[in-house]
């Protein structure tokens, strides 16, 4: 029987901030204080400097020169170039995993559907969006490329807290569970083209509630 090895205080400190980030705790531009992290989680500056690194490769973080780091934020541009990774990556990742895996894919997407929906009921956001991560991750995890899933993991962080903050968005999170429902369904069916339709759907409403979730912070903070 294997033994878990403890985690190093990297290890908990990256832990702890990547969390934060995707759970919406820290927000979006908010500044990193090395100090205050160090303090709060009774490490020394050292696991805290090494993890803040690491998110930035991540792209979770950025960090200037004599300015320090912050949580990053997006702009327009670049939340379309996430969506055009995510329509490439996830369509392929899909067409691998109903190829080798199809009812091993459909019998766990059918599983986390069924928890997204009890999760709703209970009104857990936070338990419905880690639940809309694992949906996604499932296409990974059921394809069998390591080099498809390790592209996609670098970015999931960063995906995960944008799923995050258009979650707030009115309607946003029933239609998003109607589209998983959707893509289980056709999973289930094998229906390559119905998926792809689909994923193209529930991806290009990220790129358009975000447009409108700018506007809308940028009428706040006018007003």
């Amino acid at each position: 029987m294997a033994i878990e090895r403890p985690k190093s205080l990297r290890e908990l400190a990256l832990e702890h901030l990547r969390n934060s980030i995707v759970d919406g705790s820290l927000k979006m531009g908010q500044v990193l204080s090395e100090r205050g992290i160090s303090e709060e989680l009774g490490v020394s500056k050292s696991p805290v400097r090494e993890a803040l690194a690491q998110l930035r490769d991540e792209g979770l973080v950025s960090i200037e020169p004599q300015k320090g780091a912050r949580v990053f934020t997006l702009s327009e541009s670049e939340v379309a170039q996430i969506c055009d990774f995510r329509q490439a990556i996830e369509t392929a990742a899909f067409e691998l995993a109903l190829k080798r895996s199809p009812e091993g894919l459909s019998k766990d997407m059918a599983r986390v559907v069924h928890d997204m929906r009890t999760a709703r009921e209970a009104g857990n956001e936070r338990r419905y969006l880690e639940l809309d991560t694992e949906f996604h991750h499932l296409i990974f995890a059921h394809a069998g490329n390591d080099y498809l899933t390790s592209s996609y993991t670098r970015y999931v962080g960063k995906i995960a807290a944008l799923r995050t903050h258009l979650a707030k968005l009115p309607q946003h999170t029933e239609l998003s569970f109607e589209e998983h429902v959707g893509l289980a369904k056709a999973v289930r069916e094998g229906d390559m083209d119905v998926i792809r339709d689909l994923l193209a759907q529930h991806i290009d409403r990220t790129r358009q509630a975000y447009s409108s979730a700018m506007i809308v912070l940028e009428g706040t903070a006018t007003a």
